[in-house]
């Protein structure tokens, strides 16, 4: 099968989303919906029915099939029917809020999105990491994603595109031509602080040409 056509659609992709994804922005909104309602609603189900599980895993450290373990192997009886059951209840409860009704669809995710963001830096920090430095990061990211929330959802949406496009951007073209790590990392810094400012000076300038419409 001949990748180049995938490669080509990804790139497209890749930089449209780093670039322009605030042209995309309801899609983000829904993508957002969906990934924080579930996230948040899963780490809740485990953590009612195995906090000790959670608490000791977070204190001594784990690895990836630790982690993947906990989600999909709990200890109680259906567990894991009760963990899959609660990330889709919170990701379509959340979805369909964020559809219906806007402004508490963004009340909601300017609250949920800095949960989901947090929980999931803070497992997979812990990976490598010690918890509290863990800990630190993850709730500085959440202020942070809480503090561009409050001030504009539109800006949080903006930069969150380019940061996760210019990763997955990134990635493409590094395992696409074989290249070092490093070069991942540099690639996307380069590309997501490159993908914020031109997204943020465009959503600037659409409130900009809205106001003066307005008025």
């Amino acid at each position: 099968m001949n990748s180049a056509p995938i490669m080509i659609a990804g790139l497209l992709l890749g930089l449209f989303f780093t670039f322009f994804g605030y042209k995309a922005h309801r899609l983000l909104v829904m993508a957002n919906s969906l990934l924080s309602g579930g996230l948040v609603a899963l780490a809740l189900a485990i953590l009612i029915q195995d906090r000790a599980s959670v608490l000791t895993l977070l204190s001594r450290g784990y690895t990836a099939a630790d982690l993947f373990a906990l989600v999909t192997a709990p200890s109680v009886p259906l567990g894991l029917f009760i963990n899959v059951v609660s990330f889709a209840f919170g990701s379509l409860a959340l979805f369909f809020i964020a559809r219906k009704t806007t402004t508490m669809g963004r009340l909601l995710l300017t609250i949920l999105a800095p949960a989901s963001v947090a929980t999931a830096l803070l497992f997979a920090l812990r990976l490598f990491l010690g918890l509290p430095i863990s800990v630190v990061l993850a709730a500085l990211c959440a202020f942070l994603i809480l503090l561009v929330s409050l001030i504009s959802v539109e800006y949080y949406l903006a930069a969150e595109s380019a940061i996760i496009a210019s990763m997955a951007l990134s990635l493409l073209i590094t395992r696409f031509w074989y290249l070092d790590s490093w070069i991942f990392y540099l690639l996307w810094a380069l590309l997501a602080l490159l993908g914020i400012l031109n997204q943020l000076s465009m959503v600037r300038a659409k409130a900009t040409v809205k106001e003066q419409g307005d008025g």
